[in-house]
C-alpha cells in the first residue's frame, strides 16, 4: 500500500482488538461485576439469596471461561454453551422444580411473569436471568476483544434495562447496586482506551503494541486511568440519583399485570353464604390457634362491587416460600403477631392471616400483592397446619386524626360504585359523616350505622343496592332498619365509597388462642387512609341476639387498628399535628427541597469542571511529547478528535489524504497535500524531515481551530466538556 494511500484507521492508531494482558483481563472482570450488578437487580424480588447467588455464578462463569478461551475463539462458543448447561443444571439439582428441567426451561419466561414478589427461587423462575446474566457477560467479554472495545459496555447495560422492566415495582430504589454498575462500566470504558499513538509500532502500521517499557506503561496508564473513571462515575452516580430521583413519584409498571395469574378462584363458595350458615351454627370448629396475642384473620378480601354482590379478588401469583404479600406502612408503628394455625372444618382457598404479614411458613402460598389476601392451590383441607408472622399496623392517635386520602390511581377500583343508586346513599353518607378529615368521617360513619340500625342474624340476606336500601330505609316489616353483619359491612362499604374514601369488605375470624368457631366469623369494612393502610372499621353490635362467642372475641382495637367508633371527632386532642405534615421529617412525593437542589447545583459544574481539566490535561501531554515524529503523530490524533467533535464523518477505511480533504471543505479551505505526505511519512516511515516536524503540527493546530470555529454553537459550547474524547 502506498504511503498516502494508508487507511485512516491505522494512522489514529487502533480502535480495539489491541488490548494488552493487563487491560483485559480486568476489564473482563469489570464486565462479569457490571453483568452480576445488573442481574442482582432483578434478584431483589426473589425470596432468599439463591437468586443473587445464582446470577453472579452465571456473570463469574462466563467471564472466566472468555479469558481461558481469549487465545481459541472458536472455542468460545462451544465452552460457553456446555458452561451455561452446566449451571443450569447445578440449580436444578439444588432449585428442581415441580414439573421437571424440561418443563422449567421451556416455559422460564412464563413462570417468571405468573410468579409474585417475592418470586420463589426454582430452576423454571431463574433460567431465564440466569442465560440472560451468562450471555450479556459473555458478549461483553468478547467485544472487549475486537475492534471496539468500548462496545463491550452495552450488553451490561441492557441486561440492566431488561431486569427492571421484569422486576416491575421494587421495594426500594436500588442505589447500591447502581452505583457498582456504573462504576464496573466505567472501568470497562478506561481498559477499552485506544493506546497511545507514541506507544505504537510505526513498522506495523499503528496496529500493535511495541514491546518493553512503552507496553508496560501503556497498560499501567489504562489501569489507572479505568480506576479513576471507575470511582468519578460511582460516586457521581451515587450522589446524583437519590437527588434527581428524589421527585420521580410514579410506580414502574409490572409486566405480570398483563399475564393471566396461574390461580383459578371462581367456583368457590361466597363468603357471604357461608357466613349465613355459620350464624346457625356457632359452634362449629373451623381453625386450632395457638398465638402470642389476639388479633383479626383477614380470610375472604372483596374489593370488587358490581351493584348485586361483593366479589373477591382474582389476581393470586405464586409467592416466595415465606414471605407475605406487602410490607408495613412507612412510619406506622406495629403490633408484633406470632401464630400457629391447624385447619380443621374451614374449606375454600384463601388463607386465613393477620394483616401486616411478614412470614408463612409450612404451605407454599399464592398473593394478591394488591389486596394482600392469600389463598392455597387446591384449596384449604382439614390438618393443613401453618406458622405466620406480621407486624400488624397499629397507628397512633395523631396519625389517624391527619390521615389523608390516597392520591394513587390504584385506589380508584376501591371508590367505584356501579349505577343503581337513585343518590340518596350518598345524601345520606355526607349526612352521618359531616363534615372533616378523611378519619374523622369514618368514624363518624361508623357511630352512626351501630347508632342508628340494629343487628339481626335472621334479618333478609343480600349485600347488593336493594338489601343495603332496604336496610337503611325500608319498612322495619320488610327488614328494614335491621340487617346482619354482611348489610352492616356492605352499606358502611358503599357509603364511604360515595365520600370518595376507598373501601372494602373483609370476611374473617377473631384470632385468640384455642378452637376458633364459626361463632368468631367476622365481616367488617376497612377503608384505605395514608399513612394507615388498609383500617378495619369496628362495627361490632351489641344489642341484644349477638353470640356470647362473639362477643367475647377480640375487637379490632385490640391489635392497634381503629379505636370504637363510638368515640367522637370531638375527642381528637387539640394539639395534634396539622393534617398533611410530615411524620418523618423528609420530603412529600414530587417534591425536591432546596437543599438536594443546592447539592445537584454544586456537582454539576463540579463533574463539568473534572472534564475540563482531564481534556486539556489531555491534550497538553499529548502536543508535549518529545521528538519530532511523536509531535506530529499527537497533532494528528488531535485533529482527528476535533473532527468527530466538529461533526465531521470520517470512515475509518480512509486514507489521510481523504481526511485532509473533508476536514478542509467542512473549513472552506483548499486541501494541503503537502501536509497529508508530511503526515503519512511521520505516521508510517518514521520520519519528519529535518526542520518540517514544528511547521506541520502548526498547520494540523490551525486546522483544528478552524474546525472549531466552524462548528455550530452548540459543538462550540460543549467543545471543551465534552467527555467522549477522553476514551476514543
Amino acid at each position: 500500500m502506498a504511503a498516502d494511500d494508508s487507511p485512516v484507521g491505522s494512522s489514529a492508531g487502533p480502535t480495539g482488538g489491541s488490548l494488552s494482558a493487563g487491560p483485559l483481563v480486568v476489564g473482563t472482570a469489570a464486565v462479569a461485576v457490571a453483568g452480576g450488578a445488573a442481574g442482582a437487580l432483578l434478584a431483589t424480588v426473589y425470596s432468599g439469596p439463591q437468586a443473587l447467588a445464582a446470577m453472579g455464578a452465571a456473570a463469574v462463569a462466563a467471564a472466566a471461561i472468555a479469558l481461558v478461551t481469549r487465545a481459541r475463539l472458536r472455542w468460545h462458543l462451544p465452552a460457553g454453551t456446555l458452561g451455561l448447561a452446566g449451571l443450569l443444571a447445578g440449580i436444578g439439582r439444588l432449585l428442581p422444580a415441580s414439573d421437571g428441567w424440561r418443563d422449567a426451561i421451556v416455559h422460564t419466561g412464563a413462570r417468571l411473569l405468573t410468579s409474585a414478589t417475592p418470586t420463589p427461587p426454582r430452576l423454571d423462575t431463574l433460567a431465564l436471568p440466569v442465560a440472560a446474566t451468562w450471555l450479556a457477560v459473555a458478549a461483553g467479554a468478547a467485544a472487549l476483544r475486537g475492534r471496539r472495545p468500548g462496545t463491550a459496555i452495552l450488553p451490561p447495560i441492557v441486561l440492566a434495562v431488561c431486569m427492571l422492566v421484569l422486576a416491575g415495582p421494587l421495594p426500594g430504589p436500588a442505589y447500591a447496586t447502581t452505583a457498582v454498575l456504573v462504576g464496573a462500566l466505567g472501568v470497562v470504558l478506561g481498559c477499552a482506551r485506544p493506546p497511545t499513538l507514541s506507544a505504537l509500532s510505526p513498522q506495523s502500521g499503528g496496529a500493535v503494541f511495541v514491546a518493553g517499557r512503552r507496553r508496560r506503561r501503556d497498560s499501567r496508564t489504562r489501569l489507572l486511568f479505568a480506576a479513576g473513571l471507575s470511582a468519578l462515575l460511582a460516586v457521581v452516580a451515587a450522589t446524583l440519583a437519590p437527588v434527581v430521583l428524589a421527585g420521580y413519584g410514579a410506580e414502574p409498571a409490572d409486566p405480570r399485570s398483563v399475564v393471566l395469574p396461574p390461580l383459578d378462584t371462581a367456583g368457590q363458595v361466597h363468603p357471604f353464604s357461608l357466613l349465613d350458615r355459620w350464624s346457625a351454627h356457632p359452634e362449629q370448629p373451623l381453625l386450632t390457634v395457638s398465638t402470642d396475642r389476639p388479633a383479626l384473620l383477614r380470610w375472604a378480601i372483596l374489593g370488587d362491587f358490581d351493584g348485586t354482590a361483593w366479589l373477591p379478588s382474582g389476581t393470586f401469583r405464586a409467592a416466595g416460600g415465606d414471605r407475605g404479600p406487602a410490607g408495613t406502612p412507612t412510619g406506622v408503628p406495629t403490633v408484633a403477631v406470632s401464630a400457629r394455625i391447624t385447619v380443621t372444618g374451614l374449606g375454600g382457598v384463601w388463607l386465613p392471616v393477620p394483616s401486616g404479614l411478614t412470614r408463612v411458613g409450612g404451605v407454599p402460598i399464592y398473593i394478591d400483592a394488591e389486596s394482600g389476601g392469600v389463598a392455597v392451590e387446591g384449596g384449604l383441607r382439614a390438618g393443613l397446619a401453618y406458622a405466620v408472622r406480621a407486624d400488624v399496623p397499629s397507628p397512633d392517635p395523631a396519625q389517624l386524626a391527619n390521615a389523608q386520602l390516597p392520591r394513587s390511581a390504584a385506589f380508584d377500583r376501591y371508590r367505584e360504585l356501579p349505577a343503581g343508586d337513585s343518590g340518596r346513599l350518598a345524601q345520606l353518607a355526607r349526612t352521618a359523616a359531616g363534615d372533616g378529615l378523611p378519619y374523622a368521617q369514618s368514624t363518624a360513619l361508623a357511630g352512626w350505622l351501630v347508632r342508628r340500625y340494629r343487628y339481626d342474624a335472621r334479618a333478609p340476606g343480600g349485600s347488593g343496592y336493594p338489601s343495603i336500601n332496604r336496610f337503611l330505609g325500608g319498612d322495619p316489616a320488610t327488614g328494614g332498619g335491621r340487617g346482619t353483619a354482611e348489610q352492616f359491612a356492605a352499606a358502611y362499604a358503599v357509603l364511604a365509597r360515595s365520600l370518595g374514601i376507598p373501601a372494602r369488605v373483609v370476611v374473617g375470624f377473631a384470632m385468640h388462642s384455642g378452637v376458633v368457631t364459626a361463632g368468631d366469623a367476622r365481616a367488617w369494612p376497612e377503608v384505605y387512609l395514608e399513612p394507615g393502610g388498609w383500617l378495619p372499621i369496628d362495627l361490632e353490635p351489641t344489642p341484644a341476639g349477638v353470640a356470647a362467642s362473639a362477643s367475647a372475641a377480640p375487637r379490632p382495637s385490640r391489635t392497634g387498628t381503629p379505636p370504637s367508633p363510638q368515640s367522637t371527632p370531638d375527642e381528637t386532642p387539640a394539639d395534634l399535628p396539622v393534617a398533611g405534615a410530615e411524620d418523618d421529617g423528609g420530603p412529600q412525593p414530587g417534591h425536591v427541597d432546596g437543599g438536594r437542589l443546592a447539592l445537584l447545583a454544586l456537582l454539576v459544574p463540579i463533574g463539568l469542571g473534572v472534564v475540563l481539566v482531564l481534556r486539556r490535561r489531555r491534550t497538553r501531554r499529548r502536543l508535549a511529547v518529545p521528538g519530532d515524529v511523536a509531535r506530529v503523530r499527537a497533532a494528528w490524533a488531535e485533529l482527528l478528535d476535533a473532527a468527530r467533535l466538529g461533526g465531521v464523518r470520517l470512515p475509518a477505511s480512509w486514507t489521510v489524504t481523504e481526511v485532509i480533504a473533508a476536514v478542509s471543505a467542512a473549513v472552506r479551505a483548499e486541501p494541503d497535500t503537502d501536509l497529508a505526505a508530511a503526515v503519512n511519512r511521520a505516521q508510517f516511515a518514521d520520519e519528519s524531515g529535518d526542520g518540517t516536524a514544528e511547521a506541520v503540527t502548526d498547520r494540523l493546530l490551525v486546522l483544528i481551530r478552524a474546525l472549531r470555529r466552524a462548528a455550530g454553537a452548540r459543538r462550540r459550547a460543549l467543545w471543551w466538556i465534552d467527555p467522549r474524547p477522553l476514551w476514543w
